[in-house]
């Protein structure tokens, strides 16, 4: 199953909610990412959080109200134990943008989650995709499409193939290669890795109809 995610930073279009949630089999939205959900036309199935931002806790028919007060854990968090066990994939949309720390903080929190699940976020100026060892990334791109390569923790053994400057067998981290600004040369992009958490950056200006986390 692909689950989406509402989170309360920068707000997605009508476009681009509806989008995701066409494909998602079930929609959390996180306190405030509430509004940012019902604003774009998509009715969440769940809806969690202390409702510090949101004021009132929300009433709709078939809406599960699932409260969680507590200030140890983020509104991130917090959507994220309401995951069905079948989750394959996540779509999270509001975790960009608005306050750094909390962009820092989801892509954190992300990069601890199991392995095998395919976990991207998204804005309407790009898509940031989690690569582990058992969840590499293939996806069709236009050609000179910006896609930077953003290690959060030594990766090793890190292959490309699809984009200008691929790498074979490279070690990316801090004080390692890093990827900034690279660009699509072929359609197929692949990009795999032995070790570590890596991000890849894409940039579409054109728009998200061929970028699907779940194929």
């Amino acid at each position: 199953m692909n689950s989406l995610i509402f989170l309360g930073g920068e707000k997605p279009s009508p476009e681009l909610s509806r989008l995701a949630a066409r494909r998602s089999g079930r929609i959390i939205a996180a306190d405030k990412g509430y509004h940012a959900a019902v604003d774009t036309g998509v009715q969440p199935d769940v809806v969690t959080g202390d409702f510090d931002s949101i004021g009132t806790v929300p009433e709709s028919p078939g809406l599960q109200v699932m409260p969680a007060p507590e200030q140890d854990a983020t509104d991130f968090e917090k959507a994220l134990r309401q995951l069905p066990a079948d989750t394959q994939s996540i779509e999270i949309l509001g975790g960009t943008g608005l306050r750094s720390d909390h962009f820092l903080t989801n892509l954190l929190i992300a990069a601890g989650l199991p392995p095998h699940l395919k976990v991207v976020f998204h804005d309407d100026t790009q898509s940031i995709f989690r690569i582990t060892s058992a969840s590499p990334f293939s996806i069709s791109l236009p050609r000179d499409t910006v896609v930077s390569l953003i290690p959060f923790s030594t990766c090793s053994r890190v292959k490309t193939t699809g984009l200008h400057w691929d790498l074979k067998d490279a070690t990316m981290g801090p004080g390692e290669q890093l990827g900034q600004s690279n660009r699509v040369e072929t359609e197929k992009v692949r990009i795999q890795i032995g070790d570590g958490r890596l991000y890849a950056v894409i940039n579409h200006p054109h728009g998200l109809e061929g970028i699907d986390p779940t194929d």
